[in-house]
């Protein structure tokens, strides 16, 4: 036999759960396909129900409005409410919503620049795997922004980075590896990352390619190759 304070448990998380499966059934659809709200004739009823479970304390919920907030969905752009609820979000553990303020923190979106926290919430993005969570705070690293510089980290991230598809980490991790930042000098290594970011359409890598291609000998540049047919099979 349920007890009475079950039953009021229930109760209580009933409407949040309520909020947020109402929410998600309305503005679901708009936010991930990029649909005008206007197609949606239930739009901001499915806003008002969204806020609800994310004020009473839904971190998806909370991440989402704090994307409406951003991009301006049936609430005009207002970058200070946007950070407001990814901070909300971030604070339960929330990746995406970690990844989002930390780029508010660093451009000064919403409120001042805090390159400091920003840090700490690439952190936490990129330790839940989100690879340009893990780009953004190898660059953070590498320059000294937000605490001490540390190129061995941020080589490593850039590899993790650039090994789940993001080119630019590819490209900055050839660079490192060509100047010896951080790991040893490795032209092989590079060209190998340069030959993948090119091959991919990156800005720049194909000419990084030739011009790296050309200081390498015949025997280098095949094993550069037979490393980037590795690279891209993983």
């Amino acid at each position: 036999m349920t007890s009475g304070s079950e039953r009021q448990r229930r109760t209580a998380r009933a409407p949040r759960a309520a909020c947020w499966a109402f929410a998600a059934l309305l503005l679901g659809a708009a936010a991930a396909e990029g649909v005008e709200p206007s197609a949606y004739p239930d739009f901001g009823e499915g806003l008002n129900w969204h806020r609800n479970a994310a004020e009473a304390g839904d971190a998806e919920a909370q991440y989402r409005l704090g994307r409406f907030y951003q991009a301006g969905i049936k609430t005009g752009r207002d970058p200070a409410q946007a950070r407001r609820w990814y901070t909300a979000a971030a604070d339960q553990g929330h990746a995406q919503a970690a990844f989002r303020l930390a780029a508010m923190l660093q451009s000064g979106s919403g409120g001042p620049v805090a390159p400091t926290e920003a840090r700490s919430r690439y952190e936490a993005a990129a330790a839940a795997g989100l690879p340009m969570a893990q780009h953004n705070l190898a660059s953070l690293l590498e320059r000294g922004l937000g605490g001490p510089a540390d190129p061995a980290r941020a080589a490593a991230l850039y590899e993790a980075a650039a090994r789940a598809g993001i080119m630019e980490a590819a490209a900055q991790l050839a660079v490192m590896k060509i100047e010896g930042r951080g790991l040893s000098e490795d032209k092989v290594g590079a060209l190998a990352w340069l030959i993948v970011a090119a091959e991919a359409g990156s800005p720049g890598a194909e000419e990084a390619r030739a011009l790296l291609a050309g200081q390498l000998g015949p025997a280098e540049r095949q094993q550069a190759g037979d490393l980037a047919r590795a690279l891209r099979r993983r």
